[in-house]
């Protein structure tokens, strides 16, 4: 496991951290939202950006000068490059935010009330919100053998009430966090490339005596998935390499043996019924199609050993191994 700590000494109120690549005008919103959200006197902003192939960067500092951005020459991916912007950053919190949100304008002083309200509180989610308005997942129990098994159901659509609610892990798209938190927990994982180092990290901190909770009065537009969708394939080889490492680090190691028993299996037969689905509609079902090749492209991945270098492109060689 690669993690880092953050216990430097912090001078300012809150680093907002957002994490890009690719996509000017995702970027520009989220930055606009941000900067009529912070104090400039007492707030910062990151941009780490993974690599982008586009103009955005310069349409960003542009716009807002005021911004520190860190460029990576390839793709460090989301744990790395989050990161990176806490250990630049001088907050007392951090707020980790992807490039494709849109914040309220008091979500920074509702989020240090609430630390300052819940002394234990180590990481703390708001509720998502889609384009439309339309509530997203958001938290829910942290991952464990029952849910990867189907047995029990996982995220929870929608939270109420006027007060943070403990739960086991939120959704990564934007999360505040005590950085005494990381001090004594570590920071993300490095492992993870993307997907599922959220959960992880949750885990883990409540495993250091830290609560994980969801404000459902911070409500924040995530269009989600909008770095992901060119990639989609690469994305699901992606998404399973990290369920396979999440299994591993945070499972006793006969529950993660029972896992791979029943999940691989179950893809394999998976497989099997959406290509005789896909044949039997002469691939005229798009989306029977596509769950083929969802499935197939995973077995793929697991016959030719878990090679590294599938997935999103342009990482970085050292994470190409």
């Amino acid at each position: 496991m690669t993690t880092t700590d953050a216990g430097a000494p912090s001078a300012l109120r809150f680093t907002v951290v957002v994490v890009h690549r690719n996509g000017a005008e995702r970027l520009l919103e989220v930055l606009d939202s941000i900067a009529a959200a912070i104090d400039p006197a007492r707030d910062e902003i990151i941009v780490v950006d993974n690599h982008s192939t586009d103009d955005s960067l310069a349409q960003a500092a542009e716009r807002h000068p005021q911004i520190c951005i860190i460029r990576n020459p390839c793709n460090a991916g989301y744990a790395r490059a989050c990161n990176q912007g806490i250990r630049e950053g001088r907050g007392e919190y951090i707020l980790l935010c992807n490039n494709d949100l849109r914040l309220p304008p008091h979500i920074l002083e509702q989020f240090a009330a609430d630390f300052g309200d819940y002394p234990h509180a180590g990481l703390i989610g708001g509720q998502l919100l889609g384009p439309d308005g339309a509530l997203s997942r958001s938290a829910g129990p942290a991952s464990d053998l029952f849910s990867e098994l189907g047995l029990r159901s996982g995220r929870r659509l929608e939270f109420s009430g006027d007060a943070p609610i403990q739960v086991g892990a939120v959704v990564g798209a934007c999360m505040a966090v005590r950085r005494a938190a990381i001090a004594q927990a570590g920071a993300l994982d490095e492992d993870f490339f993307f997907y599922y180092e959220e959960a992880e990290w949750c885990v883990r901190l409540a495993r250091h005596g830290w609560a994980v909770m969801l404000d459902p009065r911070i409500r924040i537009t995530h269009v989600g998935g909008a770095s992901t969708r060119p990639y989609y394939y690469g994305s699901r080889v992606e998404f399973f390499r990290s369920r396979l490492l999440y299994w591993h680090k945070t499972l006793p190691s006969p529950a993660v043996w029972l896992l791979f028993c029943w999940r691989i299996p179950r893809l394999l037969l998976d497989a099997v019924f959406y290509l005789a689905a896909t044949l039997l509609t002469l691939g005229l079902s798009r989306k029977l199609k596509y769950k083929f090749l969802d499935k197939a492209i995973v077995l793929a991945w697991l016959v030719a050993g878990r090679p590294s270098g599938w997935g999103l492109p342009d990482k970085c060689p050292a994470l190409i191994r």
